[in-house]
């Protein structure tokens, strides 16, 4: 894997089109549907809330961002205190295989060490290999469980149920 420098820092608002660019990126690959409004309004919330870590890289100080780390802190029974779970961890396709998402992860566990974080979650697609080697490189442990999800606009309205 070739190696490029990495200029990592705490997402701002001046990062919001690169970023909500490679969040629609990534959700085309998931072939899942892209709302750019609603992306523009959780990237805002995510540079506000003070849960939040948002960090993006870039190739070059002074560049775009072309990568993207999202993690929230939450309450964990299972570290005993506060934990980070990763919600977001892209690249883009023009520079992957660089070391960039491994800058990120890096960059992820050096603010769990120096803040009162006492574990992270995540979780990489099924068969996302490279994900997997990742995050085993870097010391992440597989967890036996099976993740479900409900999105709540999949419910239907009583009007469309009334028929």
């Amino acid at each position: 894997m070739e190696q490029t420098p990495a200029w990592i820092e705490i997402a701002s608002d001046r990062d919001q089109d690169a970023v909500v660019a490679l969040f629609a990126e990534d959700l085309n690959d998931l072939r899942m549907p892209v709302d750019a409004v609603a992306l523009r309004t959780v990237y805002s919330e995510l540079v506000a809330d003070p849960r939040a870590v948002m960090l993006v890289v870039r190739e070059t100080a002074e560049a775009q961002a072309c990568g993207v780390l999202v993690a929230s802190r939450v309450p964990s029974v299972k570290f005993g205190g506060w934990s980070l779970w990763i919600e977001e961890l892209y690249v883009a396709r023009r520079v992957r295989k660089l070391g960039l998402g491994r800058a990120l992860v890096m960059r992820l566990l050096d603010v769990a060490r120096t803040t009162k974080v006492r574990g992270i979650d995540l979780e990489a697609y099924h068969g996302n290999a490279p994900a997997a080697l990742l995050y085993r490189s870097l010391g992440f442990r597989r967890l036996g469980r099976e993740r479900f999800y409900y999105r709540l606009e999949w419910e239907q309205s009583p009007e469309d149920s009334a028929v």
